[in-house]
């Protein structure tokens, strides 16, 4: 990490910055131990950082914001190599990412998705192979850490992938989060990201929760490792209109809580707890009246940490969640249409898991394994209206890394797939992952 301080006021400031960019090759190197659970996933790895400042003896505090803040989530960039610190060293702009190339190569018949979603994969005269390379994963940041006396330590962020349409610019994070708020869009708070199983794959487990949302959270934290916290998001709904319902503007947000318990407050051993409250507006087009369905979720997650052997899993079950379950989010199953009742909608119930193992053989070399479930559950005549509606899916990933340098990392992985329709027709798929990828 290289910060430069923005005192342009002196005539000699040039002079002073040559003196310092070479007195810091000899003497200032400072080292900042990452998380756990990034994309690299090695306790004990150190990355070197060189601190170039007006203000060396404060910049260490801006510093510590950016790694004490960084994301625990494998896919999100590490804490930023160059950072501009201000005079008095309180605030640090940081400017980072990565780039990730992956090449993906599917078989015994193919997923039509670059992320291995066993809902997606192809029925009947799907080709039986598939040669793919993707870079849409590769994400550039921008982050603001700071102090100040009423806020206490803060944080603006905002970073964009390439994961739009036609390689577009999207946008993935853009918040603002304070000691106990956050506000912005981000990472949902029905979810448990420190748990999440590490892959190549941008989608990972099946039966994991995961979605982004605009966002109000509250969390507070207790001394002896407890923690809470609720939020309102703005709804998020993927849902199968028709002749006779039309699912449009919604009314009401969705509420998410949790409590989370780290063993002696440590956050790479606990247990959590979380539900989620759902209205789901829709149009009844028979009586031309708006109505509503209300969803529901429960989830259990935990992390467990021995030594270099982590444990991780979750359960997730509710009805009318579709758009949360990584697996079932695009098939429009948030509410569906009743084949007895027409003009009136019905939520389906689903459950979904997953569990997995990571072991850190040393700061160079990690590896993986996990399996998933997620089942959709028919009423009133949906699988028999749906007989080719996706019912169940299956999801299995093995995976080894390679931390080739402080910044880059390399990796290959196994994937294999279920997808099990209403009328119990079962289509398989496999998929081998490459990456290769680069922090900045």
């Amino acid at each position: 990490m290289f910060i430069f301080c923005n005192n342009f006021q002196n005539s000699c400031i040039m002079e002073r910055i040559f003196r310092r960019i070479a007195m810091s090759a000899l003497l200032l190197p400072s080292f900042a131990v990452t998380s756990a659970q990034r994309w690299v996933e090695i306790t004990d790895d150190v990355v070197p950082m060189i601190c170039i400042s007006e203000t060396v003896n404060e910049a260490p505090d801006v510093v510590e914001i950016f790694q004490n803040s960084q994301s625990v989530y494998h896919h999100d960039p590490r804490a930023p190599r160059f950072v501009l610190v201000d005079q008095k060293g309180r605030w640090g702009l940081g400017i980072g990412g990565y780039l990730q190339t992956k090449i993906e190569y599917d078989f015994d018949k193919a997923v039509a998705n670059v992320d291995f979603l066993p809902s997606a994969i192809q029925r009947n005269d799907a080709p039986s192979s598939q040669y793919r390379m993707d870079m849409s994963n590769s994400t550039l940041f921008l982050k603001l850490v700071g102090s100040s006396r009423i806020l206490g330590d803060f944080i603006v962020y905002t970073s964009a992938d390439w994961r739009g349409g036609g390689l577009g610019f999207q946008l993935q994070n853009a918040y603002m989060s304070t000691k106990y708020f956050t506000f912005g869009y981000t990472i949902g708070t029905f979810m448990d990201i420190n748990a999440i199983p590490t892959t190549i794959d941008y989608g990972g487990p099946c039966g994991m929760t995961f979605y982004r949302a605009t966002q109000l959270q509250f969390r507070y934290g207790f001394d002896f490792g407890l923690s809470m916290g609720i939020a309102v998001e703005a709804p998020n709904v993927n849902a199968t209109g028709g002749e006779y319902i039309d699912v449009g503007a919604q009314r009401c947000p969705n509420i998410p809580l949790f409590v989370q318990y780290n063993l002696h407050n440590n956050p790479n051993n606990h247990i959590r707890l979380g539900a989620v409250m759902r209205d789901i507006s829709y149009t009844d087009k028979v009586k031309g009246v708006d109505t509503d369905k209300v969803g529901w979720g429960v989830q259990a997650s935990m992390l467990a940490t021995i030594g270099k052997l982590q444990l991780k899993g979750q359960l997730t079950v509710g009805e009318g969640i579709g758009s949360l379950v990584n697996n079932i989010s695009n098939i429009g199953v948030d509410v569906v249409p009743n084949p007895d009742s027409p003009g009136k909608a019905m939520m389906l119930s689903s459950e979904s898991w997953y569990a997995g193992v990571q072991y850190n053989f040393n700061p160079k070399w990690f590896a993986s394994a996990s399996y998933s479930q997620t089942a959709l559950h028919s009423r009133n005549g949906y699988a028999e209206a749906h007989p080719d509606g996706f019912r169940k899916g299956q999801y299995a990933v093995a995976n080894v890394f390679y931390n080739v340098s402080d910044n880059l990392q390399v990796g290959i992985e196994y994937l294999h797939g279920w997808r099990v329709d209403f009328d119990k027709r079962t289509f398989n798929a496999n998929r081998v992952n490459l990456s290769a990828r680069y922090d900045f």
